[in-house]
């Protein structure tokens, strides 16, 4: 044991420490999630669809950012280093579909969510790491996965800790959220049928959900691991901004509603577009708070384009026509407040371009909701560019006279 444990010790020195870009890291995940698929198909005797390789490799990633940000909380341990570790320890995810292939040969081993009916299944599932068949759900393969890995979670939080109650709180709450995982479906139907909606032919319901988890904890684990480097600033003009923003969305979806209401229906799926727009409206806010600053650095610009991609997963989770509508957004603050155009330190034409980004909004809450944008009044379009344009012309004169205050002052 005393020479396992110095092996393990070894191993995870040497991972944390390799002098690796994370770039790489994200290449390593990819490159362990698609052998890891292909296993699984394989595994399962599987006919799959490209809805299917999407939702199991959410929920993978979910796993992974999972338990970046949990060994990160208990552990202390920095973030890079963290990362580091997981994903090379992601290469444990290949032995669970070998295991089932040669116990199994292929045959009559499913690997899904777990079968749950009740509440007691949860309980009975969760004290048995996966319930009572070996076949669905958690096959063999899995449970010793997560054996391994919940053992590993623990010896390496004892290791970095040396505290008996936060080692032990720790695991346990990674093996509480791996099983949950696994229960998607079960509390999602417990959500639908109390919010009494009906699931569609073409459901997507999990990959929202799925995606919109993974990118709350994707935005953690960045602004922990770049809190240093990347600042949020609120001004006056900023929060009146943001205001704008919020109430020109809201103002496009009463519209849609209002006017188009047989184009939107709520069910399971499109019960995420809430939230996503909402999550659109935060990456959107970071992306210009990074552009405040008069020169960017290289990792906010990395950042900044990390933004716009994941900006774009939601928009296409959304409709074709929410991602159109955030193109507008985008293009709007990119000539606003990147080089080489800068509009925004532009007298008068700044506040125009931050009276279309507010228009761009009004246009994403209407077309998210399946109202086509020539559909949209053009009063509301003026009546917003006019009385947005002239709030940011206002702050704008207001503060060009307080700096000419200041300056005075000073002198």
């Amino acid at each position: 044991m005393k020479k396992l444990q110095e092996l393990f010790t070894h191993v995870v020195d040497r991972i944390e420490n390799y002098d690796l870009p994370l770039k790489r890291y994200i290449l390593l995940f990819l490159a362990i999630l698609g052998v890891r698929l292909s296993l699984e198909f394989f595994s399962n005797q599987r006919l799959f669809r490209s809805e299917d390789t999407i939702h199991i490799a959410l929920w993978f990633t979910f796993i992974v950012l999972a338990f970046m940000l949990q060994l990160h909380l208990f552990s202390k341990v920095d973030v890079r280093r963290i990362m580091k570790l997981v994903v090379c320890c992601f290469s444990i995810a290949l032995t669970a579909p070998i295991i089932d292939m040669i116990v199994s040969q292929g045959a009559h081993v499913k690997m899904n969510y777990l079968s749950i009916n009740s509440f007691s299944d949860v309980l009975y599932s969760y004290l048995t790491i996966g319930g009572a068949s070996l076949n669905r759900g958690a096959t063999l393969g899995i449970r010793i996965e997560i054996v391994l890995l919940v053992l590993a979670s623990l010896n390496y939080l004892w290791l970095k800790t040396g505290n008996i109650l936060r080692t032990f709180f720790g695991t346990w709450c990674i093996y509480t959220v791996l099983f949950l995982s696994g229960t998607i479906p079960f509390f999602l139907g417990k959500l639908n049928t109390a919010l009494n909606l009906t699931y569609q032919p073409d459901d997507q319901s999990s990959i929202s959900l799925l995606l919109l988890i993974n990118i709350v904890l994707l935005l953690i684990l960045i602004f922990r691991l770049k809190r240093k480097t990347i600042s949020i600033r609120f001004s006056v003009t900023s929060s009146i901004a943001v205001l704008g923003y919020v109430a020109s969305l809201l103002t496009g979806i009463f519209l849609a509603r209002q006017n188009y209401a047989d184009n939107w229906t709520l069910n399971p799926t499109t019960l995420y577009s809430f939230p996503l727009l909402m999550l659109i409206l935060v990456l959107f806010l970071l992306y210009e708070n990074i552009y405040r600053k008069e020169e960017p650095s290289t990792d906010n610009f990395n950042f900044s384009n990390g933004i716009l991609t994941v900006t774009v997963c939601c928009a296409i989770c959304i409709s074709f026509h929410a991602l159109f509508a955030s193109s507008i957004i985008w293009g709007s603050l990119f000539v606003t407040l990147e080089k080489p155009l800068r509009f925004g330190r532009v007298p008068y034409i700044g506040s125009l371009f931050r009276s279309i980004t507010v228009t761009g909004y009004l246009l994403l809450g209407f077309m998210s909701f399946g109202a086509p944008m020539i559909g949209i009044p053009t009063k509301i379009i003026l009546l917003t560019l006019t009385c947005s344009f002239s709030i940011f012309l206002c702050l704008e004169i207001l503060k060009k006279r307080y700096t000419k205050k200041l300056l005075h002052e000073n002198s």
